[in-house]
C-alpha cells in the first residue's frame, strides 16, 4: 500500500491511540504513538511527523500547551497539528486555532472523518512544502545569476582598468626605457660620470614610483567597501574624474565637474558608488563615440548638488546623442544593449542600478536632453 505519510498520534489514553493507529493504518498512513505532551515533543523532534493528531486533556501537559511548544520551535514549526478532544465548547476550538492548530475534531470521532481530514491537511502539507522548496530553489537560482553577474561586472570593470593602466603607465614606462638607452650610449661614450649616474637613478625612481601609485589608485578603486560610512561624494568624484579624465582625453573627450556647494557628505558604499560613476560615464562615452553627428563638442558634465529638498543628487549629461524612446524602458536590464558584441556586455547599467537602489536605498533615472542623456542619483534622504 502506498506510503501516503506520517502521523504521530498523542493521547494519554492507550485505547484511543490504538483505534486511531489501525483506522489510519488501513488507510495507509505510517501512524507513531506517544501518550504524553513531553513524550509527542520529543518524537516529533527526533522522528519530524508529517502530521499530529493530538488530545488536549492530558496529565502532564495539555495540548495546548504542547501545541505551543511545537510552534515555537524552528524544527517542528511547521509540522501541522489536528486537535482531537471530547471537549466540544466552542471557546476550546478557538483556543486550540490560536495554539497554532490547523483543525479540530470531537471525540468519539469517526474513523472516515479522521481519515478525510488528516488527508485534506496532508495534500495541504505536501504542497506547501513544494512550493516552499520550488521558491528556495528559483530564489538559489536567482542568486547564482545575480553573482555571476556581478563577477562578470567586475570583470568587464577589470578589463576597463587595464586599459586605463595600460594609458597611465606609458609615459613613465617610455621615460625609463629611455633614460636606460641613455645610460647605456653614457658608457659607450665614457660619458657616465657618478652625477649622471645618480640623475639617471633618480628619474627611473620616480617613474616606477609613480606607477606604484596608479597601481595602488587603481587596485584601491576596485576593492569593495565592507560597510557604509560617511564619505565625501565630492571627493569621490573628483577623485573618479583625476583617474580616468586621461584616459578620457585619449578619445578626445572632456570631463567636467561641477560643484553646486562644499563639503556634500554622504552615508553609503564608497568604492561602489565611484564604481556607478565609472559605468556611467564609460557608457556617455561609448554613446559619444558612436555618434553620428560627428560636429558636435564631446563632453561629459557631472554635477554634485542639492534639490529643493535638500537631498544631495549627481548628475552626468553627454553629448552622445541621447536614448532612443524605444528602448529607454530596457537600458537598466540585464544583458540589454544597443552596442555590438565586442562593445558591451550589457551589465553596466544593470549593476549600477542594483548597486544604486538596492544596495544604497537612492534612485537612479535616466532622461534624454537637449543633444544627449542625463544619467541622475538621488539619494532621496535629507543630509545633515
Amino acid at each position: 500500500m502506498e506510503n501516503k505519510g506520517c502521523v504521530l498520534a498523542v493521547d494519554d489514553q492507550p485505547i484511543n491511540v490504538k483505534l486511531l493507529s489501525v483506522q489510519l493504518q488501513s488507510a495507509g498512513f505510517v501512524v507513531l504513538m506517544a501518550y504524553g505532551g513531553q513524550e509527542a515533543l520529543d518524537m516529533a523532534a527526533k522522528h519530524m511527523p508529517d502530521l499530529i493528531l493530538l488530545d488536549i486533556m492530558m496529565p502532564d501537559m495539555d495540548g495546548y500547551e504542547v501545541c505551543r511548544r511545537l510552534k515555537a520551535n524552528a524544527i517542528t514549526a511547521g509540522i501541522p497539528v489536528i486537535f482531537i478532544s471530547a471537549l466540544t465548547d466552542v471557546a476550546e476550538k478557538v483556543n486550540a486555532f490560536k495554539c497554532g492548530g490547523v483543525d479540530y475534531i470531537c471525540k468519539p470521532f469517526q474513523k472516515d472523518e479522521v481519515i478525510s481530514r488528516v488527508g485534506t491537511h496532508l495534500n495541504l502539507y505536501f504542497l506547501q512544502r513544494s512550493l516552499k522548496e520550488k521558491v528556495e530553489e528559483e530564489t538559489a537560482k536567482r542568486r547564482s545569476g545575480e553573482q555571476m553577474l556581478v563577477q562578470q561586472s567586475k570583470m568587464a570593470a577589470m578589463g576597463e582598468m587595464l586599459g586605463m593602466i595600460t594609458h597611465q603607465w606609458k609615459q613613465p614606462l617610455n621615460a625609463i626605457a629611455v633614460t636606460a638607452q641613455d645610460l647605456e650610449d653614457a658608457f659607450t661614450h665614457n660619458e657616465l660620470d657618478e652625477e649622471y649616474l645618480h640623475s639617471s637613478v633618480a628619474t627611473i625612481t620616480n617613474q616606477t614610483e609613480f606607477m606604484q601609485r596608479t597601481a595602488d589608485d587603481f587596485r584601491n578603486f576596485l576593492r569593495p567597501s565592507k560597510e557604509k560610512i560617511r564619505f565625501g561624494v565630492n571627493d569621490a568624484v573628483e577623485e573618479v574624474i583625476s583617474m580616468f579624465s586621461p584616459y578620457f582625453a585619449k578619445s578626445g573627450i572632456g570631463l567636467k565637474l561641477w560643484l553646486k556647494g562644499d563639503d556634500f557628505t554622504i552615508t553609503g558604499y564608497p568604492n561602489e558608488f565611484k564604481q556607478v560613476v565609472l559605468n556611467l560615464i564609460s557608457n556617455s562615452k561609448d554613446a559619444i563615440l558612436s555618434r553620428k553627428d560627428k560636429g558636435t563638442e564631446n563632453k561629459i558634465d557631472i554635477t554634485v548638488g542639492k534639490d529643493s529638498g535638500g537631498h544631495i543628487t549627481i548628475t552626468i549629461r553627454d553629448t552622445g546623442g541621447g536614448i532612443p524612446e524605444d528602448v529607454m524602458d530596457k537600458i537598466f536590464k540585464p544583458y540589454f544593449t544597443t552596442k555590438p558584441p565586442d562593445k558591451g556586455t550589457g551589465i553596466g547599467l544593470y549593476m549600477s542600478k542594483t548597486i544604486i537602489e538596492t544596495n544604497m536605498g537612492w534612485q537612479l533615472s535616466v532622461s534624454n536632453v537637449e543633444g544627449g542623456a542625463e544619467f541622475r542619483i538621488d539619494t532621496w534622504h535629507l543630509q545633515k
